[in-house]
This record gives structure tokens, sequence and C-alpha cells, in this order.
């Protein structure tokens, strides 16, 4: 999968300016964008819904239509089959953007499937969008899989592909359903497996640390998720009561990186800076 663009997309369509703002931290940058532009300018993605006021105070209208796709400009291997998530979760922003969830009937096919909760659609529409997914060679769901809708009617449904499955393990209070998920997409779907791990909201050092390593030990390297606000004014800026941003930072890296550094206990390893130590061995 190529990579996904880092910042704010944007292109012109006549004289108009498309700003698409994912991160309320790329803000700045929009802004910046859109005082360089002699004509009208119109800013859509999550961080322009949500701070629309301060958009407008700057002469951005936001509108969520567009006469092509944002997401195009952000990963043109990326596409969404439905919108919305009917789940609430307090770390979300989805909730605050797109508050009823839609099937899209005339999705874009691509093998980069961005949905907040696929499994949440009807069995017609998840047969479509398999039928659909089909010509391509692999195909990722990129944003994860509600592990609680993981039926071994929806592993068999996604096994018709080559697929990459992705859970989330937020809380422990999912582990048990996350574990058994996992089993049933290796009995029925794939080995390729990977799960997100929201860390630095509402938990500790070691409540985080305990959640990463279950998930290795089920054999999967997980991919931590450090919690953002959504009004972070800038990346990584918010540390979560009880941590400190060397603990975050260093719990990120190690985690994230555990191809190269999981020969490494966890305790012998220490990020300062760009300097990495290897305990003894360094």
């Amino acid at each position: 999968m190529n990579q996904w663009r880092k910042g704010t997309a944007s292109w012109r369509i006549g004289d108009v300016l498309y700003l698409s703002i994912v991160f309320s931290w790329d803000i700045p940058e929009a802004v910046d964008l859109a005082s360089k532009h002699a004509g009208p300018v119109v800013a859509g993605g999550p961080a322009a819904v949500v701070h629309a006021e301060l958009l407008d105070e700057c002469g951005i209208a936001v509108s969520a239509c567009s006469p092509v796709e944002p997401l195009l400009f952000h990963n043109p291997l990326a596409t969404f089959t439905t919108r919305g998530c009917p789940n609430r979760c307090p770390w979300c922003i989805v909730p605050k953007i797109e508050p009823e969830f839609k099937e899209l009937p005339d999705f874009r096919p691509a093998p980069m499937v961005c949905d907040n909760n696929f499994l949440a659609a009807s069995r017609a529409h998840q047969e479509r969008v398999v039928e659909r997914l089909r010509a391509f060679y692999r195909v990722d769901f990129n944003q994860g899989l509600d592990a609680r809708l993981f039926t071994p009617k929806a592993a068999d449904l996604l096994g018709k592909l080559k697929v990459k499955v992705r859970f989330a393990l937020d809380s422990w209070a999912a582990a048990d359903t996350v574990g058994t998920a996992l089993n049933l997409a290796r009995e029925r779907t794939t080995s390729d497996l990977g799960v997100y791990v929201l860390i630095g909201f509402n938990d500790t050092p070691a409540d985080a640390r305990g959640r990463l390593e279950l998930v290795r030990s089920w054999g999967v390297r997980p991919n931590p998720m450090r919690y953002q606000p959504t009004d972070a004014k800038e990346k990584n800026g918010y540390v979560a009561p009880g941590w400190t941003e060397t603990e975050l930072r260093r719990m990120m890296k190690y985690y994230s990186r555990l191809r190269w550094y999981e020969h490494i206990p966890y305790d012998d390893f220490q990020e300062d800076g760009q300097t990495v130590l290897f305990g003894g061995d360094a």
C-alpha cells in the first residue's frame, strides 16, 4: 500500500481552492495555504468540521461536500464504503463529525478500506463490498474491525479476499473479545493480523504496557496509538495524567518498531531524543 499524505491535502477547481484537514494541528498550515490563494477557499475533513468557527474567522468556508473525493488526495489507494459508526467511544472523533451511520452503495473500489465500522453494515452491503474488492491482489481493512461483530459468517466472507484484518484493544474490557476474534480470523480468514492499542487515555503506563504485551502474547506485533484530543494544537502535545512525555514517546517508539527492537527487553530500552541505548549492549 502506498503512503498516506502528511498534512493538509489541497487542490484547485477553477478559482476555488479546496482543503481537506484531518487533524487539528494541521489548521495553521491550512490557514497559510488559504492566505496565499486569491479566490474562494472551501475546507472539509474532521478538523474542519470540529473547528468550523475558527476557520470561518479566517475566511475559509467549511463544507462536507466536494466536487471530488478528498481521500484521493490523501491516499488514492484508500476508500470508504460506509461513513460514521454506531458506537460512541469517548476517545473517538467520528460521532462528532459523522453522527449517522451510512452505507455507500456507489463507493469507489480501492484496496485500503477506511470504514470506521465496516461490520456494522448490513450483510448485503458487506457481500457487495467483498465482491467488488476481489479484483485487488490484497485488501487492508485499515481502520480495524469491530471484534464484537466478527462472527464466523463475517470471518468466512472476508476470507474470500487476500486480506489484512485489524482489531483494536482500547481497554481491558475488550481483551477476551479481541483474543477470540484473532483466533477466529486465523482459523477462517487470514494470518495477516494487526491490533491497534490505544495508550494515554484513562490508563496508566503499566495498564498500557500490559495490553501491548498481551497482544504480543497472541503472536501479533501491536500497533500503539497515542491518544490525541480533538482540539490538540500540536501532534503529540497532550500528556495524560499519570504519564510523562518521555514515557509516552518511549513506549510509542519501542512498540511501533518491534520488528527491530523486540530482542531488547522493554526495561532495557531507553529513548532519549534520537539516541537509543541498549542497556549493557550499548
